[in-house]
């Protein structure tokens, strides 16, 4: 039987003022390095994702959501790290949060919030992850209150911009939202 799993492990977006450099960090090295999961469909479909999430915001009055490249990065770092791992969750196998594996790329927002799901069984073509990505989508929207965080994210006013990644292996499709904002 196929499982469908969504992290409800997520707690609201992540305030943080003044953020800096993760400080272990020597030689101008991120010290993240990428996972060796891949998916061919992993961009278009995280593409694809990105528009699923504006037109919910559209729906909801709210402006689209911007692609940050470095959230893109962190997004699709989490995504292979979870695979890998075939545990999904927001902390990586180093034990970093969302916030400071985003920093570690280079990045200082204002605010930081992520969404991860995943499927189980195998998924291999382009359509078939679609499908299951959409199914996961309408399920983080279908959320009700006090339990509805991906929703809140998703539907979020404080959020300016987004990544998506995308993982696909041996222990399923991973999925990473990453949302942030700068002000």
């Amino acid at each position: 039987m196929t499982l469908l799993f969504l992290s409800f492990l997520m707690s609201a977006a992540l305030m943080v003022a003044n953020l800096s450099p993760v400080s272990h960090l020597t030689g101008g090295t991120s010290g993240i390095t990428a996972p060796q999961a891949s998916n061919k469909y992993a961009q278009p479909i995280g593409d694809r994702l990105i528009q699923q999430i504006n037109a919910h915001r559209a729906s909801a009055g709210l402006p689209p959501l911007q692609q940050d490249p470095i959230a893109q990065q962190a997004a699709q770092l989490q995504a292979q790290d979870m695979e890998i791992n075939g545990v999904m969750q927001h902390q990586d196998r180093a034990g970093r949060s969302p916030m400071t594996r985003y920093a570690a790329l280079g990045g200082h927002p204002s605010v930081y919030g992520e969404n991860v799901a995943s499927y189980t069984d195998a998924v291999t073509q382009a359509e078939a992850q679609w499908h299951v990505i959409a199914k996961l989508d309408g399920m983080m929207m279908a959320e009700k209150p006090p339990s509805d965080g991906h929703r809140e994210n998703i539907l979020s006013h404080d959020y300016t911009a987004v990544g998506v990644g995308v993982a696909v292996g041996p222990h399923g499709l991973f999925v990473a939202e990453d949302f942030v904002s700068f002000n």
